[in-house]
């Protein structure tokens, strides 16, 4: 094995850090790993919707990636192209100059960006829930929307308030709609204008019905279960447009809400699109080893990749088990490589999927084994505890779980303004 070299990677998350701790342990001190992110942090998405649900603190679902990933060189700066010519990637500085890093082994594991205007009006009018940014504002916005019903006089204003449209019914988008339902249920109490079931949660969903993934006894369950809470449940409706006040759905009906979240809607980053590497359906397109037959030094992995699973013959789904799997896989590839050795084609059996419906309630599968209701719900956060990355980052999610059975959700609306803003607004005190 050569023992200089070095590994870019392009992505900071679960499967762009996994590869580069994985790299680490396993290259020489003498190769240099380097990975690119737009964020010095690692989100753990599966819990942004219990950042809107106000159940979890939101800085407890990220983690620093130099502390995640102790001896990788890390940069802080979006990637802009790539010269595979010259084996360089190509980023800018905070200056704004156009920087390139040389390498012997490029992996690309930059997910997917989110494309609100993939419906007409949701970029102008709509919220994304992709990033912790979009699940903290989001959840301001939501408490902001309670506190502007309280105030109003008028009850077909507050009930425009107080209804909320989530396009689209997978994981997301289903474990969205549970979690802010129990947001408005737990909070109306602390309102004397606002009665429990004021609130209206809106799930919209354009195939035959949620939770695609899972089993259809599941679905059914989880459908059952929010609809009996109030929810409204629809599929097998197309969403024309997002106005300002609401969804418009095919055949000019309408859902006023003064809240429209989007859950559907996955684009490609620029910078792939642009890259000259085959892609299909906005995913790079690899061998079963998860590089590129024209340039083999070249590796994509997770959601920005297509990558053919040997297990069934199926291409990966866009799943944070199976990026973290790829990210194990591609660098024992990298090394068997380096080392003159064959690689191995990904190779993986899902092990199970879990969504929560809210109200302390969730579906889920273990392999064959199908669970459902205040069991599942359990399993669901055994599972994720469970992957969190350090002992403190437990104890803090322990805590704010404990905190919420035991105690109200935390309504406070953060509030954004500088002493500048307020001056600038309402003028300078005297």
């Amino acid at each position: 094995m050569s023992n200089m070299g070095r590994v870019v990677i392009v992505g900071g998350g679960f499967a762009g850090v996994e590869a580069a701790r994985r790299l680490r342990k396993r290259l020489a001190t003498g190769w240099e790993i380097v990975l690119y992110s737009r964020e010095n942090h690692l989100c753990f998405s599966p819990m942004l919707p219990e950042v809107v649900g106000s159940s979890v603190d939101a800085h407890h679902v990220v983690w620093s990636i130099r502390e995640m990933a102790l001896g990788v060189l890390c940069r802080t700066a979006p990637v802009t192209g790539f010269d595979f010519d010259a084996k360089q990637v190509v980023h800018v500085d905070h200056l704004g100059n156009e920087t390139r890093e040389s390498y012997d082994h490029l992996v690309i594991a930059a997910g997917l960006p989110v494309r609100l205007e993939i419906i007409p009006g949701m970029g102008e009018f709509g919220w994304p829930i992709k990033t912790l940014g979009d699940a903290a504002a989001l959840r301001n916005h939501l408490i902001a929307q309670l506190e502007r019903a309280e105030v109003t006089e008028d009850p077909e204003e507050r009930k425009a308030l107080l209804s909320v449209a989530v396009v689209g019914g997978g994981f997301t988008g289903v474990e969205v709609a549970g979690a802010i339902l129990d947001l408005f249920r737990d909070s109306a109490r602390f309102y004397s204008r606002i009665g429990e079931r004021d609130a209206q949660v809106h799930l919209i969903e354009g195939g035959p019905r949620i939770l695609g993934p899972l089993s259809e006894s599941l679905a059914k369950f989880a459908e059952a279960k929010m609809r009996r809470r109030g929810m409204q449940v629809r599929v097998g409706v197309s969403v024309e447009g997002v106005e300002v006040d609401g969804v418009r759905l095919g055949g000019d009906e309408k859902i006023v809400a003064g809240t429209v979240i989007s859950a559907v809607g996955n684009g490609t980053h620029p910078f792939i699109a642009h890259s000259g590497l085959p892609m299909e359906r906005g995913r790079l397109v690899v061998t079963g080893a998860m590089n590129f037959e024209e340039r083999p030094e070249v590796w994509a992995i997770g959601d920005c990749a297509a990558v053919p699973n040997a297990h069934d013959g199926s291409i990966s789904p866009t799943l944070a088990q199976f990026a973290t799997r790829q990210a194990r896989q591609v660098a024992g590839n990298i090394v068997s490589v380096i080392e003159g050795r064959p690689t191995q084609p990904f190779a993986y059996t899902p092990q199970g999927m879990f969504c929560l419906i809210g109200h302390r309630n969730a579906v889920g599968q273990i392999y064959s084994l199908r669970v459902s209701g205040f069991v599942a719900w359990m399993m669901w956060h055994a599972i994720y505890w469970a992957k969190m990355p350090t002992v403190a980052r437990k104890v803090q999610i322990a805590g704010d779980w404990a905190w919420n059975l035991f105690f109200p959700r935390d309504i406070v609306e953060l509030s954004s303004d500088q002493t500048r803003d307020i001056e600038a607004k309402h003028g300078k005190p005297l």
